[in-house]
């Protein structure tokens, strides 16, 4: 379970990063708006564990066997998952907003990616570190 929490913890800063940065469209802001807009995005946190775990848990099942390009078939399978849970995300809202949620996919699925991309990468060093590192 400690290869699932420190990569919760770094999809949800990033995914936050990616919120605040997203959101602020290139203008000028100062530190205290953007620690403001940080602040908003980590309101992806619940997202994260509720998506990113069960996600996780999958991609670890299917790439058990999996042999030859095991690293780099995990990492698409994380960039899938964050396509996949901004489509489900978006299905969701539209049961209220009507098929116009649509309509903004682009930066729903900059902010998926920002959270599963992080989450995949940080899983596969994770894995590889407690991998080699003997136990006493």
């Amino acid at each position: 379970m400690k290869t699932k929490i420190i990569p919760v913890i770094i999809s949800s800063i990033c995914g936050s990063l990616g919120f605040s940065t997203l959101f602020l469209e290139g203008r000028y802001i100062d530190f205290t708006d953007f620690i403001d807009q940080f602040m908003t995005g980590l309101i992806l946190v619940p997202f994260v564990i509720v998506f990113g775990l069960p996600f996780s848990i999958m991609i670890d099942t299917i790439i058990k066997d999996t042999k030859k390009y095991k690293a780099l078939f995990e990492f698409l399978l994380y960039v899938l998952s964050g396509v996949v849970g901004t489509s489900i995300i978006l299905l969701i809202f539209s049961l209220g907003d009507g098929i116009s949620i649509f309509l903004e996919f682009k930066p729903f699925l900059i902010i998926a990616l920002s959270c599963s991309v992080p989450f995949g990468i940080s899983s596969l060093i994770l894995k590889y570190v407690f991998k080699t590192v003997p136990s006493h």
